[in-house]
């Protein structure tokens, strides 16, 4: 077997033996690069407390409080949300009945069908997979958090570290491919939270136009999905439509306005504006975007989803700074950031090498002549 097709083969294996580790390890693994990207986020405001010459320990405790701050003030909306959604849903379970069985008769099926919907034990099942993901979502924030908490307290000495650990070009290189990793992501998050605050004020706008209830929550909801590169999008359109047609039932006018104005934000601003503006930003093709969330989502889910677009930026950002890895990273980039991408320096060829049976018979070629010329010398 040749030699390049094995060596593809095992890096082949190699990869999804690596993927099978991190599906089976996302327990661990979800909670730790979630943190990595969090200090990402926070490195400005820590570089910036020890510019001020804080202590490390106080640092670290206004970077949490804040961070725990924001974290308490969108508990408290959604539990608000999720009681005003209580008190009226005596109302919007009547309506959802009511709207099955109109169904139902539309497509002359009995109404006694209905009868053998057990409600109460899907809503049990939908209410217990939720608790049971709150649960493990609460124990991965904690896992995630510690995490976040010692590498705050490693970053300050990371370049000293590299320092020591590499001499000469190879530090420089690994400095190199940090800063730019944390720009980057500062860059991606940066713009995809714009991106994003800007779709779900325009949902909030429609909703509330409309006349739909639940509006900021809707809006909410819509902002935390559209991280979700293109899937997301597609996903939040789905229930204020639905809490629409609940409302407004047996009319579908207000509910097919609602579906019209909130697919036409996400398709613009979601489907078209992110994965280009995003793509340009990083340098990255929307087609290498769309595989990373479809083979992240895959590995690890909805955190997985979230991250697809980091990780693959991470990705590039590595191949660009090793020569033998550079094509991989011009093929990964966008049509323009290919385009500007350097021609990669060509290989020196090397002299034939001979083989030893080529060289020997050289060398007699060329004896032949002196010993003619011996012989007519005598």
């Amino acid at each position: 077997m040749n030699v390049k097709v094995l060596l593809a083969l095992v890096a082949l294996l190699a990869t999804i033996a690596f993927c099978a580790v991190l599906n089976l390890a996302s327990g661990v693994f979800i909670p730790l690069v979630v943190a990595w990207f969090l200090l990402q986020v926070f490195r400005p405001v820590v570089t910036l407390g020890r510019r001020i010459r804080l202590p490390p320990l106080l640092n670290i405790t206004l970077v949490f409080s804040v961070f725990f701050g924001f974290c308490v003030i969108g508990i408290h909306f959604c539990a608000s949300q999720i009681v005003e959604f209580n008190q009226a849903y005596n109302l919007y379970h009547s309506k959802l009945i009511d709207m099955v069985l109109a169904f139902m008769k539309a497509l002359n099926l009995p109404p006694e069908t209905i009868s053998r919907l057990t409600w109460a034990d899907l809503l049990g099942r939908y209410f217990r997979n939720i608790s049971e993901l709150l649960l493990a979502f609460s124990s991965k924030f904690v896992l995630t958090l510690v995490f976040l908490m010692f590498m705050m307290l490693e970053a300050p000495y990371t370049n000293e570290k590299i320092d020591k650990a590499f001499r000469g070009p190879t530090a420089t290189r690994f400095k190199t491919i940090m800063e730019t990793v944390s720009t980057q992501i500062s860059r991606y998050l940066g713009t995809l939270a714009f991106i994003s605050l800007a779709t779900g004020f325009l949902a909030w706008l429609v909703l509330l136009f409309m006349g739909v209830e639940l509006a900021a929550g809707w809006a909410v909801l819509t902002f935390l999905l559209n991280f979700i590169p293109t899937v997301g999008s597609i996903i939040a359109t789905i229930p204020p439509v639905l809490m629409a047609m609940l409302q407004f039932s047996p009319s579908l006018l207000k509910p097919f306005i609602v579906l019209v104005s909130l697919t036409a934000i996400q398709v613009t601003l979601g489907n078209v504006i992110t994965p280009k503006v995003v793509g340009d930003r990083l340098g990255l093709s929307p087609i290498v975007i769309l595989l990373s969330l479809l083979l992240w989502g895959l590995i690890w889910g909805i955190p997985g989803a979230l991250l697809s677009v980091p990780i693959v930026s991470i990705i590039k950002i590595v191949c660009e700074n090793f020569p033998s890895l550079r094509p991989i990273a011009i093929l990964m980039s966008s049509g323009e950031a290919a385009l500007k991408a350097p021609f990669p320096p060509e290989k020196k060829r090397t002299p034939f090498r001979e083989s030893p049976l080529q060289q020997d018979e050289s060398v007699s070629s060329t004896e032949a002549p002196e010993d003619e010329q011996v012989k007519d010398l005598s």
